[in-house]
């Protein structure tokens, strides 16, 4: 199955289930990647570049945020290297004075979808390692929050693989609002030096 269709088919009831989802459907590994071999990416529809080690593909569906926000379009790009996932999601608000409210939510809708648990049971959430690279996160451009940031997590996938996840968290303001974005590696374990490299590469023009 391919990002485009994963991503299509990803569901949920709530904007934490749905954020959440929307990433974790790229955790299946490539077994047989290449190696790296990054190149720069223009993020269609935003003004962010990215390297990226990996030809992405991309999405958008509707996402019904809740909290009075209504319906954005989120979109993802994503692609499989060296038995990891690299991806970068985006999606404007049109109130900018809530862009720090809907940072913490999505952080939480990402970490809470790690460790289903038991069906019938919430999610345990993943398990924040707090890496020494771990703290604020604030590209040249990117709205000065508390809740852009950088972590480090781990746990089980929805497929039931162990996975290590480093993400970072950012805003920017729009003329139509604010901008959230999410950047992401999911492995099958630590990726500091290619997380180091990727998020060093987020550039807002």
């Amino acid at each position: 199955m391919t990002l485009m269709e994963s991503f299509s088919k990803a569901k949920g009831r709530a904007l934490a289930l749905r954020l959440g989802a929307a990433m974790l459907v790229l955790a299946p590994l490539a077994a047989c990647s290449p190696r790296l071999d990054w190149r720069q990416v223009a993020v269609e529809g935003t003004p962010l570049r990215v390297l990226l080690p990996c030809d992405p593909q991309s999405a958008t569906r509707p996402v019904e945020l809740g909290q009075g926000m209504g319906t954005v379009q989120m979109s993802m790009m994503g692609c499989d290297a060296d038995a990891s996932t690299y991806a970068v999601s985006h999606f404007l608000v049109s109130e900018p004075s809530r862009a720090a409210e809907m940072l913490s939510y999505w952080q939480a809708a990402v970490l809470g979808q790690m460790n289903p648990g038991a069906p019938g049971q919430a999610p345990a959430g993943a398990k924040q390692l707090r890496s020494k690279e771990d703290g604020p996160f604030l590209p040249a451009g990117a709205l000065n929050l508390p809740q852009s940031l950088r972590t480090t997590f781990e746990g089980v996938g929805p497929q039931g693989w162990k996975l290590t996840a480093h993400g970072v968290w950012f805003a920017r303001i729009e003329p139509a609002g604010a901008r959230l974005y999410h950047a992401v590696i999911y492995s099958d374990k630590p990726r500091t030096d290619e997380a180091n490299n990727f998020f060093a590469s987020l550039q807002l023009q």
